[in-house]
């Protein structure tokens, strides 16, 4: 059989000084759990051509987008707040770009925090650029509660999930090819998935923190990975 190929989108960064020219990232945990998960990860640089997008995503068998900084509030045609924080036009569009490719080929998709954010504007969502309650959202364990007879549920084999809430923003308007699929005991909108996609999710929290010693959290990358079979 051959090892599912697990597209992680990659972004261009500012503080790696060792390289004498631009250098891309991605964080080695997300890349850990795609391993454990038994998918092999690679790794997708910026481009805006949609011919290198189209054939990249048609070699790959499936598609990973990560957390990272704010997406930019003129995509959904709201101001910037002042909470805003790296804000990056050309990641969000790349990014937007490769998902609605994806969902076009009926590729799997796991997008994590930020990616679940761009998912949804990427559809036509909003969000909410700064939440009242942020502190209870920063490096936090919380409960999410998970609507049953769902992709997630059915992902996580339970309907709560207690992952890593890192995050200062949030979903406001669900897009509406998007369903919310799960929220926060607040109300925050903490989950979404597709509604006639074969299997696109996105999720508020980190998993990838925590899947190393909780395999309800490991759980969506195996099934993301079992998808791209």
């Amino acid at each position: 059989m051959t090892t599912p190929c697990i597209a992680l989108l990659v972004r261009s960064s500012q503080t790696a000084k060792t390289f004498s020219t631009a250098v891309v990232t991605r964080g080695q945990l997300y890349i850990d759990s795609v391993h454990r998960a038994g998918g092999m990860p690679l790794l997708m640089p910026p481009t805006y051509d949609p011919d290198v997008i189209d054939a990249t995503l048609r070699r790959c068998d499936g598609v990973l987008v990560m957390g990272g900084g704010d997406v930019d509030p003129s995509l959904y045609a709201e101001e910037r707040h002042a909470k805003c924080y790296d804000v990056n036009i050309s990641h969000d569009r790349f990014e937007i770009a490769v998902l609605l490719a994806a969902i076009a080929l009926d590729k799997p998709v796991l997008a994590i925090c930020r990616g679940a954010q761009v998912l949804n504007v990427a559809l036509g969502g909003t969000l909410i650029q700064h939440l009242d309650n942020a502190q209870d959202h920063g490096g936090l364990l919380h409960e999410v509660d998970v609507v049953p007879n769902t992709r997630l549920a059915a992902a996580l084999s339970s309907t709560t999930s207690n992952g890593m809430s890192w995050h200062h923003q949030a979903i406001k308007s669900v897009a509406p090819d998007l369903l919310c699929v799960g929220q926060a005991l607040d109300g925050t909108v903490e989950a979404v998935e597709h509604r006639t996609a074969t299997w696109v999710l996105g999720v508020q929290w980190h998993p990838e923190k925590t899947a190393h010693e909780d395999p309800v959290q490991q759980s969506l990358f195996d099934a993301l990975v079992n998808q791209a079979i």
